[in-house]
């Protein structure tokens, strides 16, 4: 890992439509902000060793404060460093723009969210409504239009030849008058607001009905958008106009084609740099009490299927324990998995891409988001201790122990959850690292004697490797400290009926 030198800070202009760029200003190298850094580095650098990714782009926000870096090569052994001129496919957090011009036409009283989308379209479209139930702008925003197929025949088409490579700019074009042609024929089998369905035609349809209400080019109205926050570097449809800027991707070891988003792009057809989308999270979260940050991330729909909560086409909108409010939406593109999470309760952010768009590189891209990086912005100006601990076993499992023993006394410094550092060892168990796993569980049970569930753990990974005695010791432990302990009770019924079937 390469330590920083000088750690940076972004301080976005308050006046977005006066600044031209965000200012760039050198912040004292404290030691708590340093570790912060460098952890997350090391977290990053890490996940680049498992060899499914080629490059990250990163930045978090939190209480004022943005960190933002690059880490491997966009190419692999090319020397290609991302830096803050690169240009991301984002694909589908493009939505999120798009709602945000519904969410402000809704609170200008242009459009009302159960307004019959028929109400836009010009001529017979009495196929769109099932048992008298039309499609509502809500549907739209919701992804839950009730169709029989996600796609048009022609839309579909033309994203079939964008993901394999053989779109064509010149000749394959798809408009909103295809669309609108076409919808005249779609069938609509399920009542709309009531089940869940991905797709891209309402994000675009949305598009059409704002050039009615605004008077305006969909283009222009998102042009603008980008331009009250500051976004001066994120272009619409405009791939081919910044190929030498665009940043390329893989699929695995191959080279994926360009995306290309059809009709207005409003679906997924936006590129962007890392430090502009750092302006849009910022703003969403430093301007959380503005009408339309307040209405786009309002939820409109569940999924009870997935347990979901969907808002003006953001996604995964809830409330937790530590982060308190929030919102997120992620984007694939043939080239580029990316995400972005904004916790305005706790006053930070998250984003982080990735070009490489395979079942491994995204699986790295989750953990690195999810478990290495939250947990710590999270805890932040507190050190997440097990986070810290983490990295220490990887290097040397003494020393993780030590260290993890001499700084969990500091409260002032640290912070950590005994379930982070017990769900650690289940990840090295599931790996099959069972030594270590075992290692981590029988440490656990030193530090927190009075813990059941830790020994309850090392019973599991004694289980697995099939020490069964060693097993039912950890499992009556537990039980002697928790004899409602369910898991080790059952652990001892499995191992007993192991025994007689042995005898």
């Amino acid at each position: 890992m390469k330590h920083l030198k000088v750690i940076f800070l972004f301080l976005i202009l308050a006046n977005c439509n006066s600044s031209k760029e965000s200012k760039e200003v050198m912040i004292s190298e404290g030691k708590t902000f340093q570790m912060f850094a460098e952890i997350v580095d090391q977290y990053a650098e890490n996940t680049l060793q498992n060899g499914n990714v080629n490059s990250f782009a990163l930045a978090i926000y939190k209480d004022g404060e943005m960190y933002h870096n690059y880490y491997g090569e966009i190419d692999k052994v090319a020397n290609n460093k991302p830096n803050d001129s690169s240009l991301y496919e984002i694909a589908s957090i493009t939505k999120t723009f798009t709602g945000s011009l519904v969410a402000k036409a809704v609170l200008e009283e242009k459009i009302n969210l159960d307004d019959d989308i028929r109400k836009y379209l010009e001529g017979d479209y009495s196929n769109l409504e099932f048992k008298g139930h039309p499609i509502t702008i809500k549907h739209l925003l919701t992804h839950s239009m009730g169709l029989k197929n996600k796609l048009t025949k022609g839309f579909e088409a033309i994203r079939n030849k964008v993901t394999n490579g053989t779109y064509d700019y010149k000749s394959d074009v798809y408009t909103i008058d295809h669309l609108l042609k076409e919808l005249k024929a779609v069938e609509v089998d399920k009542q709309p607001g009531t089940i869940y369905a991905y797709n891209s035609i309402g994000p675009e349809l949305l598009a059409y009905i704002l050039e009615k209400v605004n008077k305006k080019p969909f283009a222009q109205q998102i042009e603008m958008f980008f331009k009250e926050l500051g976004m001066n570097d994120t272009y619409l449809q405009a791939s081919q106009n910044f190929i030498e800027r665009l940043v390329k991707g893989y699929k695995g070891d191959v080279l994926a084609p360009i995306d290309h988003d059809p009709v207005y792009g409003a679906a997924g057809g936006a590129i962007s740099s890392l430090p502009d989308l750092a302006k849009y999270m910022q703003y969403l979260i430093e301007n959380k009490n503005e009408p339309w940050v307040k209405e786009t991330s309002r939820v409109l729909f569940v999924d009870k299927e997935d347990d979901e909560q969907i808002g003006y086409l953001w996604q995964n909108i809830d409330t937790a324990e530590e982060e308190g409010f929030y919102y997120s939406k992620t984007g694939t593109s043939n080239r580029i998995q990316s995400g972005i999470l904004i916790c305005p309760d706790s006053n930070y952010g998250i984003i982080l891409m990735v070009n490489n768009t395979s079942d491994e590189a995204i699986r790295d891209w989750e953990q690195l988001f999810f478990r290495d990086i939250e947990p710590m912005v999270i805890t932040y100006p507190k050190l997440n201790l097990s986070s810290i601990f983490r990295l220490d076993f990887n290097d040397n499992p003494s020393k993780a122990f030590q260290n993890f023993r001499n700084l969990k006394s500091d409260t002032v410094t640290y912070d950590f959850a005994l379930n982070d550092l017990n769900n650690f060892g289940y990840d090295l168990l599931n790996e099959k690292q069972y030594k270590q796993s075992i290692e981590v569980f029988k440490f656990l049970t030193e530090e927190f004697p009075e813990n059941a569930n830790t020994y309850d753990s090392l019973g599991e990974a004694y289980f697995v490797i099939e020490d069964y005695k060693k097993a039912l010791e950890s499992f009556n432990k537990a039980l002697e400290l928790n004899p409602d302990m369910k898991t080790s009770k059952d652990y001892i019924k499995k191992i007993e009926k192991i025994t007689l079937q042995k005898s």
